[in-house]
Parts: C-alpha cells; structure tokens; sequence
C-alpha cells in the first residue's frame, strides 16, 4: 500500500504507533522536545497566574493567617524548613522548641531549607518556592506525552491531555503554593514511577535489575510522600497475578524491589530511632491525622475544618482563625508534645482515633462516604473549578472503562493508582490538595477519550484517513 504523508494535517510524531517511537532515535528525540515545550510553556502560565494572584505570599506565612506569636502562619514543613536552615536539625514542626520530628517526609523541607538558607523567608525565598512548585506541577504534565508512549497509548493523547494540563490549572493554588505542600512534587514523582512501571510491564521480562530500580525509585518516592508506597504495591501486585505461571522470576523481581527500597529509607529511619526513639520510615503523623479526621466535631471536609475553632482542640499546628481562645488551645497541644514526645504524641492520637471510631461505626461510615465523594468531586474556591474538578473526573474514569474496552494492558496500572492512591485519603479529611497527584493521569485518560470519540466521529464523515488510518513516510 502506498503511504500517505500527513504532515501537513498532524505532526508524524503524535499518530504513529507507540512502539515506532520507542525503536526510533529521531522520534523519541522530537517527543522530548515537545515535552521541553509543554514544560515551559506550562511555567510560563504557573508564574504569570501567581504573579497576578493578590493571595501570593510576600513571605513564607501561611497565605491565609498573619504570623503571629510564635505559634500561627507557617506549615509543618517550613517550620522545619527553617529549623534547618538555621539550627540543622530536622525539628520543630508545631512551633519553637518541639522538638525532634518525623512529621514530614524529610524530602520537601529538605528541599525548602536549602532556599531558605540562601533566599530566607522573605518574599525571595517565598517565590522561590512557588517556582519550584510550579515547576514540579508543569513537569507532571510536561511529561504526559511520554507516559502516552510508555503505556502504549497513541502520542497525540498524552500531547493533548499535556497541552490542557498546562494550559487549565484547574487546582491551581496546590500546583504553586510552593512553601506548605508536596503535593505537586508527589504528583511529578507518581507520573515518572508510572513511565518506569510502564516500560516494565510492556518488557515483561521481570529482571532482578528491573526490580532493584523500582525499588529505589519508590523508595526515593517515598520520602517524598510515603502514598506511592500502595500504589507501586499494586502494581506488583497485577505483575504477580498476570504473571503467576512464571512465579519464580516474579518472585525475584519482587524481592529486588523490595530490598532495594529500603536502601534509600533506611538512613532516614536510622536517624529517627535516634533522636524519636522508632525506626519511622516515612512520616510519624498519620494517626494525628486520623484523630483530626474521626472524633465528632469537625467535618470531612480540611478547608471548613481549619475556619474551626475546635481544630485547636485536636490539633497543635495553623488554623485559619487566630483569637487568644485557640492560641491558648493549640498550646496545650504543643505542650503535649513536647512532655510526651513526638511518638507517645502519636500512640496517643491513635489510642483517641481508634476509641472513637470503634463506638461511632455509624458516624465513621457517613464522613468516610463524604469523604470519598470531596476526593473525586472536590468543592473548589470558584464554582467554575469545582465543575471543571468535576468533568475531568468524569471523563478520566470514563477513560479508564474505554482502555478496559480496548483491551490496553496499561489499564490495570491506570487501575490501581486510581484504587491504591486514593484509599488512605478516604479515612482522612479531604483537601484538593490530596487529589492533585491523580489528575494528570485523569487528563491523560480524558484525552483518550476524546480522541477515541474524535477518530470515530471522522470515520463517520468518511475521513479516518486524515486522522487515524495513515502510513507514515520514513
């Protein structure tokens, strides 16, 4: 059959078949390019919004309090940030003098701490922050493309949905509001561990080296965010259970992942069974969180939580409301911490969290449903991004149904980190911050839908040719 070029109707690069792409220098060399694009271009409109926004932070306070009396207006991670940056010890997450933590996975106030150190903690050092994490959240929708590619998807998905990730910050304040969230590093880690996890799977040669990446790199991951932790678990999972026939060599790849992900983690838990007394391997605050989440008085919902005063009740860090009732509140529960230390801190929350929820099934049930309903349908700042949040979630689950139906073998990895991710969230309050590491792959998916739909409608008009049904020239 004779080929027919459409370079002038679509760039080759976007419609040829994936794994073309992977055996072509050139063409992998022209999909980097259009990432480099996306990447920039994507910065380019991160920073233009927050230099227009009147809510970006002239320093690193919390945008939503006045710093004030040593105790409110910064997050856990810059207070350790600083603590760093000026005493060298990972400390302090709750205010002055708290002491030793492991609050945070040490990765992003790492990071912080070195701006701090040359920037401080004025508006330079609160722009570079919001630099940084524009940079990060352009980066994971940068590199959709290549994820496209690497799931076996056509290119032309992973441009679209690149282009309209970069261009719709639709959960904006968490893809910039660099000095308190990681979530948009989480959300760039989680898209290159699913270019490596896919690349794997499309191999399905399983080699111990395979694994021993793997396991580095989640662990690395998770010391960023320990939630890549069940999502790369289920993806090894779906490897065990598709791959059972050949269980030894699944067996071998498994155990290289796993001996090879503590290797990253274990000097971070070292250091803490020094100065907290327990090998924490990630972060110590979960059951802090639970007890936030589950006790009676506050809701499923974070934003609505932290205009609370009862949020001083169970909590010894920012509210979004300052009177002398909650500093004196939330001192109490600073002082806890530091008579108890960090750990007994925690064994107590989790002793409270567990105690309520055991005599409140009911209760627990009710704010577990809202809160998986405020995860996949998030109530935004404006109507527009809540309906926005709310179409793509539709769009991107409606696209993982359409790779089950195309029987795309990627599908069981897109699977498992919209069911593994999500999962602790459902027993935690809700923040959109939490959803945005899923939403460039619920971009990615919407644009397959899209295209899909796109494909057919022009065959209907009898011209699949010029889209889909086209030999390239080499």
């Amino acid at each position: 059959m004779e080929s027919v070029s459409i370079v002038r109707h679509v760039n080759p690069v976007l419609t040829i078949a994936p794994t073309k792409i992977m055996r072509n220098a050139v063409l992998r060399h022209r999909l980097v390019i259009i990432s480099a694009f996306l990447f920039f271009l994507g910065l380019a409109v991160r920073l233009l919004l927050v230099s227009l926004d009147p809510d970006t932070p002239k320093a690193l306070v919390f945008r939503q309090l006045d710093y004030r009396n040593g105790l409110g207006g910064m997050d856990e991670p810059v207070r350790i940030a600083i603590s760093l940056a000026t005493t060298g010890r990972y400390a302090d997450a709750y205010g002055a003098a708290t002491g030793p933590t492991a609050h945070c996975a040490p990765l992003h106030p790492l990071l912080l701490s070195v701006l701090v150190r040359f920037l401080g903690t004025g508006k330079a050092g609160a722009w570079a922050t919001e630099i940084a994490t524009s940079m990060a959240s352009s980066l994971a929708f940068a590199l959709l493309p290549v994820l496209a590619v690497a799931a076996r998807l056509k290119p032309i998905t992973g441009v679209l949905a690149g282009i309209a990730g970069t261009l719709l910050p639709i959960n904006f304040g968490y893809q910039t509001a660099g000095g308190f969230f990681d979530a948009a590093f989480t959300a760039a880690a989680l898209v290159g561990l699913c270019i490596l996890m896919c690349r794997i799977w499309a191999r399905a040669t399983y080699a111990m080296r395979e694994g021993a990446v793997l396991g580095a790199a989640t662990g690395v991951g998770s010391l960023l965010n320990p939630v890549v932790l069940p999502v790369v678990a289920a993806w090894v999972i779906a490897i065990a259970v598709e791959h059972r026939q050949f269980a030894r060599r699944v067996l071998v790849f498994c155990g290289a992942c796993a001996a090879c992900y503590i290797v990253p983690v274990m000097p971070w838990a070292i250091r803490n069974l020094r100065a907290l007394g327990s090998p924490i391997f990630t972060r110590s605050n979960f059951w802090l969180e639970m007890q936030v989440s589950n006790n009676g008085m506050l809701t499923a919902d974070m934003q609505r939580n932290l205009s609370m005063w009862q949020w001083a009740l169970v909590h010894p860090s920012l509210c979004f409301i300052e009177n002398s009732r909650v500093i004196q509140l939330r001192a109490i529960q600073r002082r806890r911490v530091k008579q108890l230390g960090e750990v007994a801190y925690m064994r107590s929350k989790r002793e409270q969290a567990m105690a309520w929820i055991s005599s409140h099934k009911r209760e627990f049930l009710v704010l577990t449903a809202q809160r998986f309903r405020l995860f996949w349908l998030p109530r935004m700042t404006r109507p527009l991004q809540t309906l926005s949040e709310a179409l793509l979630t539709i769009l991107g689950l409606a696209g993982l149904v359409l790779l089950f139906q195309q029987r795309a073998r990627s599908a069981w990895l897109f699977a498992g980190i919209f069911i593994a991710y999500p999962a602790v969230y459902y027993l935690l309050q809700a923040s959109p911050r939490y959803r945005l590491p899923v939403e460039p792959f619920l971009f990615l998916l919407a644009a397959n839908v899209f295209w899909t739909f796109a494909v057919k409608l022009r065959m209907r008009l009898g011209k699949a040719r010029w889209i889909d049904h086209v030999e390239v020239v080499s």
